[in-house]
């Protein structure tokens, strides 16, 4: 396909200097050619997404190895179980016994409360017989017995973790930003945000709720699809797909209002043929038909009468704005598709076709728009665009996990963040983004930053971690750009990790972070905020650079969500 219907028009493209535009009129209807002549659907085997109560008995029976007393691996039973639940058919005797046995593992790791809940989640689905009575009654048992044990004992008071505030008034517009940023644009840069004042390390100058995200696909069943919050015991499904698992009937109620009646129907060929981010590109599409009372046609009313260039969310009024405004601010978001390469574009355009088939095949959209030529335009030129901004402004969403020894960062959503967007790139970067407990994302400044200067942000890539060709490439692989930094300016070096005062200054500071107990934790956060905003001269020398790295990773343990799967291998096997 590549050499007979691509790569010809690719060499046209480039030899004929085409625009993004016109490249993008010349590919797309012989991408649309081929995906409808050439058996697309059976290669990358795509689907209708539809309940099968035979693969929900194989992945309950695989959790019920994982569930044997030799193998103990409850977590991993777990997700079997709740894969197999939203498989199963409403009311089935498969989805009943799912939650049985989800039942069970709850009372052997003392969740007596979420046994209980999925005893009435098995009866809601019909189950028959005697055992969950006797279930039951130790549930009730156990639980009496741990409430009447903590009201007769002493009571520890947990750590407080409090949520970190911005460190300066925010704009009166504005309550997510600190009064002293600014969004300034000039050719060098673009669109870039400055400080009207010094700022220290530790320094909060932004705090904002994401327009979007999506759960990585590992964590499917493990967190709500709505809320993302950690809730593997008690998940439900939506009835309409077997991906989307949620945490309450409200958060199922909302992501279907929100979002979801319009990606149900391909959520599952979306997750295993392609990445996250058409998946997101796809969610901003069906939030921004929802914040237009689901009416395309006014969505494509509203975007023609759109000046873009008026569009700013830091004098933006957020007090007063509403769905349609928050929208304005991501749907401008950089794209780069104009310094992109033909080859990746098209490769964009494919996905892009092959997901407007599918929404006029199997959602809302497709009666509505497949009828209409000028909406049926708009939904794959929104796509094709939504995919690159998604590609250029996403965020990773992290938290604290166990694993085995100690605690250590991992994502489990990818979000798109309208203002936090506006930070441009470096590999000597002068804030860190870190993701709160409730999903919104905090721009902390890790770097003193003095008036007037920009605020930097790394895109995955900084001189500690890669040398300045192999990220340079990278860069200008994923964003369309060659960096021109403090650090690719300078060649700033990487840590030399061969060095022994850098191991044991690495291992000191990691004796602390592996204890995750926060007043130390809080303690060496505040040593290091205090060494960093005394020695901005010596960067990038190694001990600044492990400092800052420490730094870091004390916020995210002080501010992060963390996992609860340290207590669950008190119970079971990881």
């Amino acid at each position: 396909m590549y050499d007979t219907f691509l790569k010809p028009s690719i060499l046209q493209a480039k030899l004929n200097n085409l625009s993004t535009k016109e490249t993008i009129e010349l590919l797309a209807p012989k991408i649309g050619e081929w995906i409808r002549n050439y058996s697309v659907r059976e290669q990358l085997n795509l689907r209708n997404d539809v309940k099968d109560n035979t693969k929900a008995t194989q992945l309950r029976s695989e959790g019920n190895k994982m569930f044997h007393p030799n193998v103990k691996r409850y977590i991993e039973a777990i997700k079997l179980y709740n894969e197999s639940i939203a498989f199963s058919e409403k009311g089935s005797t498969e989805r009943a016994l799912a939650y049985a046995n989800r039942s069970n593992i709850c009372l052997k790791m003392q969740r007596f409360e979420d046994c209980l809940e999925n005893i009435r989640l098995a009866r809601e689905s019909n189950y028959s017989g005697e055992k969950l009575n006797q279930r039951e009654k130790e549930a009730k048992n156990a639980l009496a017995k741990a409430r009447n044990k903590n009201a007769s004992s002493s009571k520890v008071t947990p750590d407080v973790v409090e949520e970190p505030e911005l460190s300066y008034p925010s704009k009166e517009n504005a309550p997510q930003i600190a009064n002293c940023l600014e969004l300034r644009k000039n050719e060098e840069y673009g669109r870039h945000v400055v400080s009207t004042r010094k700022l220290k390390v530790g320094d909060v100058v932004m705090i904002e709720r994401p327009f979007v995200t999506v759960l990585k696909d590992s964590f499917r069943y493990v967190r709500c699809d709505f809320c993302h919050e950690e809730r593997p015991f008690t998940l439900i499904p939506c009835e309409g797909c077997t991906m989307a698992m949620y945490c309450s009937e409200e958060c199922l109620s909302k992501a279907y209002n929100k979002y979801h009646r319009y990606e149900c129907g391909l959520l599952r060929d979306m997750c295993e043929v392609f990445d996250e981010l058409p998946l997101i590109a796809i969610r901003m599409i069906a939030i921004a038909t929802t914040s237009f009372d689901n009416n395309p046609e006014a969505l494509k009313d509203h975007l023609d009468a759109l000046d873009e260039s008026n569009v700013n969310g830091f004098t933006m009024d957020w007090n007063k704005a509403a769905q349609q405004d928050i929208f304005n601010t991501v749907h401008v978001l950089t794209t780069n598709q104009e310094q992109g390469d033909s080859n990746f574009l098209a490769f964009h355009i494919f996905n892009a076709t092959i997901l407007h088939t599918l929404i006029l095949e199997r959602t809302q959209l497709g009666p509505v728009c497949g009828a209409n030529p000028a909406l049926n335009k708009l939904l794959l030129d929104l796509i094709l665009r939504y995919m690159q901004i998604v590609e250029f402004n996403r965020t990773l969403l992290s938290f604290n996990t166990y694993k085995v020894k100690e605690y250590v960062p991992e994502s489990f959503a990818v979000g798109c963040y309208p203002l936090i967007s506006m930070l441009n790139h470096s590999c000597a970067p002068n804030v860190q983004r870190i993701t709160l407990s409730d999903g919104r994302c905090a721009v902390f400044v890790i770097r003193p930053v003095l008036e007037g200067s920009q605020l930097f942000d790394s895109y995955e890539a900084d001189h500690i971690s890669h040398e300045r060709e192999i990220r340079q490439s990278m860069l200008s692989l994923k964003y369309s750009f060659r960096c021109t930094c403090e650090a690719c300016t300078f060649n700033y070096p990487s840590i030399n990790f061969n060095d022994l005062k850098n191991r044991k200054q690495m291992f000191y500071y990691q004796s602390i972070l592996t204890t995750h107990d926060l007043n130390k934790v809080r303690e060496l956060m505040s040593q290091l905020r205090h060494f960093l905003n005394e020695t901005p001269n010596l960067y990038p020398a190694d001990r600044v650079c492990i400092s800052q790295i420490t730094f870091v990773r004390s916020l995210q343990i002080l501010y992060a969500q963390t996992s609860e799967n340290a207590e669950y291998w008190k119970h079971c096997k990881p």
